[in-house]
C-alpha cells in the first residue's frame, strides 16, 4: 500500500504540475491573444484614421470643386440672362423700326391718321426697350422717343420734313441694332 500511496501521491503531484502548467499555458495563450488583438485593433484604428483623413481631403476637395462649378454656372447664367435681355431689346428695337417705316409709308400715301397710329406704337415699343437697356442705350432710346414725339407735331405741318426725320430715326435704330 505504501507503493500505491507513493505512486498515487506522485501521480497526483504530476497531475497537479500538469494542471498548473496547463493553466500557465492557457494564461500565456490568453495574454498573447489579447496582445495580438490589441495590436490588430491598433493597426485597424491607424488604418481607419488614415482612411478618414483621406476621406476628409477628398470631401473638402470635392466641396471646393463644387463651389467653383456653382460660381461658373452663376457666371454663365448671368451672361445668358444678359444676352437674353440684349436679344429681347434688339427684337423690340426692330419692331419699333418697322413701326417707324410703316408710319413713313403711310405718310407718303398721305394717310396721316394711320401714320400717327404707327408713330404712337413705335413710341410705346421703345418704352418697352428702355426697360431692358443699359444706361447709355436708355439715353439713345429716350432721345429717339422725344424726336418721334416731335415728328408727330411736324406731320400736320410739313409731311415731307416728317418723312425725312422718320428716315433718319429708323436708320438710327438700324445702327443701334447692328452691333
Amino acid at each position: 500500500m505504501s507503493i500505491s500511496k507513493t505512486t498515487f501521491g506522485k501521480i497526483i503531484f504530476l497531475l497537479l504540475i500538469i494542471l498548473i502548467l496547463m493553466g500557465a499555458a492557457l494564461a500565456i495563450g490568453y495574454y498573447l491573444s489579447i496582445v495580438r488583438f490589441d495590436q490588430k485593433f491598433s493597426d485597424m484604428d491607424d488604418k481607419f484614421d488614415e482612411f478618414e483623413s483621406k476621406y476628409e481631403m477628398v470631401l473638402s476637395s470635392m466641396d471646393s470643386d463644387l463651389r467653383e462649378i456653382k460660381a461658373y454656372i452663376k457666371e454663365k447664367e448671368g451672361k445668358a440672362q444678359e444676352e437674353t435681355n440684349q436679344l429681347k431689346m434688339m427684337s423690340i428695337l426692330l419692331k419699333a423700326k418697322g413701326e417707324i417705316i410703316s408710319s413713313k409709308l403711310y405718310l407718303s400715301r398721305e394717310e396721316v391718321k394711320k401714320s400717327l397710329e404707327h408713330l404712337n406704337t413705335s413710341i410705346t415699343v421703345l418704352k418697352d426697350a428702355m426697360a431692358l437697356a443699359d444706361e447709355k442705350m436708355k439715353d439713345k432710346i429716350e432721345e429717339i422717343r422725344l424726336r418721334l414725339a416731335t415728328v408727330k407735331g411736324i406731320i400736320e405741318v410739313n409731311s415731307f420734313k416728317a418723312q425725312q426725320e422718320l428716315e433718319k430715326l429708323w436708320r438710327e435704330i438700324d445702327t443701334m441694332t447692328a452691333r
